[in-house]
């Protein structure tokens, strides 16, 4: 199946890698003080899955300092200074179908990490305490604060990943490399963001695909359905994790 759309990059090669060093600096230290965070809250056992569950403010954080870093980088570095509006970063619109197929990808590829899971538990052991969801709902949690969690995983984190990862990084690398190799290279920075190796390799892989919805219809819409459809799916598993009935477990 060919390309039909425009995927021509607008940022020369070292505008964009001079975008990603700043994003990836900014996001590294606001990281940093977020480990502080987690290390004076419940401590890095917890992160790492083998201790209490994080605050869900803990978690919010981390969320909202990917976000603020990758966002506030691309507008300020990337976007302004060419003055481009955000189409040019894939938020234009899609057909309904390429969503449909967005939506029916993410739900296979779920699949596939849940059984990825399985692999994962019986060949290395070792790592399940890297798997289990970080957070849970709990009675001491408020409604507005259970809102913001989900609105934030749903929504708001799909939606920077995929204008940063795809919209710009994916758009800027095949631009100066060959597109199977800005694939690659993205997914794997990609999977790194995730830290923990279980959701890391998940990530890289999904992301592959997320490349290839992006470069086949010119829009972001599509990857953006799919990460969303994947994250929802998440939060149903980690749900029923709790109660033990997730296939993952």
């Amino acid at each position: 199946m060919s390309r039909t759309t425009d995927f021509q990059s607008p940022w020369r090669f070292w505008h964009g890698a001079g975008v990603l060093a700043a994003a990836m600096t900014l996001y590294t230290g606001l990281s940093w003080g977020h480990m502080e965070l987690v290390r004076q809250t419940v401590g890095m056992e917890a992160y790492l899955g083998n201790g209490p569950r994080l605050p869900v403010h803990v978690l919010l954080a981390g969320q909202w300092i990917k976000a603020v870093a990758l966002i506030g980088v691309l507008v300020l570095l990337a976007l302004w200074p060419k003055r481009l509006g955000w189409a040019a970063v894939g938020l234009r619109p899609v057909a309904g179908i390429w969503i449909a197929l967005a939506i029916c990808v993410a739900l296979v590829l779920f699949l596939f990490r849940l059984g990825l899971a399985r692999m994962i538990r019986w060949s290395l052991p070792g790592w399940a305490d890297f798997m289990p969801d970080p957070f849970i709902f709990g009675a001491g949690q408020t409604v507005w604060m259970a809102g913001l969690y989900l609105v934030t995983t749903l929504v708001v984190t799909p939606v920077v990943e995929e204008v940063f990862f795809r919209g710009f990084l994916f758009k800027w690398m095949s631009g100066h490399r060959p597109v199977w190799l800005a694939a690659g290279l993205s997914s794997v920075m990609f999977g790194v963001m995730h830290i923990l190796p279980p959701q890391a390799i998940s990530a890289a892989l999904m992301a592959l695909v997320l490349c290839w919805l992006y470069w086949r219809t010119g829009s972001i819409w599509p990857a953006i359905a799919a990460h969303m459809t994947n994250n929802a799916l998440g939060v149903v598993i980690g749900a029923l994790g709790v109660s033990g009935l997730s296939p993952g477990s």
